[in-house]
């Protein structure tokens, strides 16, 4: 009879050879699957009901499974998988993933480090704060910068805003929002963005208790860029009605558009405002690391809050919220997959 031991080998990744050589069986095998079964066109075209049918309804058994049950079950989920990498798929989020982005999400996952604290994760912590650094200095921010890893886009202009909230309470009113709550005048706060930003500027807005209704939405040209002047305009009108602009939401690369609002004249505005400004490049950060196109995000370096998510080479979405002052903090209610950076 098995002992608990070897089990326990059979079963988890351990130090013993016995337990490597599971491993690397098990590895192989999965790629042999994926190799055999990768679709050769964009989308099957089954329908849902087709699908439904596809997969077993014992996909989690009670008892134990053969072998050949489990890989006949993952190659229909893999023959059925949009092929991302195939010519005729449309890039939405998910874009191919690099080779070597998959050889390392393998690595990843093997080690499983958790990155809440150093004791748990201390080599992969310095990697962390490196590649933060790297990031923030491809953004042009300043030395004093920096940055830390979230779940996605989204998380990551909530973090910004929450951020943006925090100071601005503390500036206008010595407020702290962690340990009172927001005060009265918090209705009056406002958030300007383009009519073209991404819905998570509301979403934000309505999580961190300043309603939907703070969100002011700027017109935009023909090119779905934030019209600046129209920026400036609409905070006159904030200031008559005794508004407060607490934020100003540039975006780099709109979801729906590619655009990218002019991001040196929106700093000056929000420099005149003396507003909070959050650049959200979750979509179009990639050009930071293009020779030809870099140049298209002039003025990034004057937010005050970034967002970047290499979702395009990634087996994940991955973004790293990027911030020019060590002095702020952030408490993170979704903890950080070992994939997932987000500098937004």
């Amino acid at each position: 009879m098995p002992t608990e031991a070897f089990l326990f080998e059979s079963e988890f990744l351990t130090s013993t050879e016995h337990s490597k050589d599971a491993y690397r069986r098990l590895i192989a095998r999965a790629a042999q699957i994926v190799c055999e079964s990768f679709p050769n066109q964009p989308y099957c075209g089954e329908s849902p009901a087709a699908l439904a049918d596809a997969v077993a309804d014992d996909l989690l058994p009670q008892l134990p499974t053969s072998p050949e049950h489990i890989t006949e079950m993952l190659g229909t989920i893999v023959a059925n998988s949009v092929a991302v990498s195939n010519p005729y798929t449309a890039a939405h989020l998910h874009c191919p993933p690099l080779l070597t982005a998959l050889a390392a999400e393998v690595v990843i996952s093997a080690l499983n480090q958790s990155m809440d604290s150093f004791d748990q994760a201390p080599i992969a912590t310095v990697v962390e704060q490196k590649m933060i650094r790297w990031l923030c200095s491809k953004a042009g921010l300043p030395a004093a910068a920096a940055g830390t890893f979230t779940t996605g886009g989204s998380q990551s202009n909530y973090m910004g805003l929450l951020l943006a909230r925090d100071a601005f309470l503390l500036k206008h009113w010595n407020w702290s929002a962690q340990k009172s709550g927001l005060p009265p005048e918090a209705r009056r706060m406002r958030i300007l963005c383009s009519a073209a930003a991404h819905f998570t500027v509301e979403k934000s807005a309505s999580q961190l208790g300043l309603g939907t209704d703070a969100v002011v939405r700027i017109d935009v040209d023909d090119h779905f860029r934030m019209k600046f002047s129209s920026l400036r305009s609409k905070l006159e009108v904030l200031k008559t009605q005794g508004l407060l602009p607490m934020a100003i939401v540039a975006t780099a690369g709109t979801t729906d558009f590619g655009s990218i609002d002019p991001l040196p004249e929106i700093a000056a505005v929000a420099g005149e405002a003396k507003a909070w400004l959050h650049v959200d490049a979750a979509y179009g950060g990639a050009l930071l690391f293009s020779a030809q196109h870099r140049s298209r995000l002039a003025g990034i370096e004057t937010a005050m809050r970034t967002t970047l998510t290499p979702s395009g080479s990634t087996p994940t979405i991955s973004t790293l919220k990027s911030t020019r002052k060590r002095e702020s903090r952030t408490w993170s209610p979704l903890p950080c997959s070992p994939a997932a950076a987000s500098m937004r």
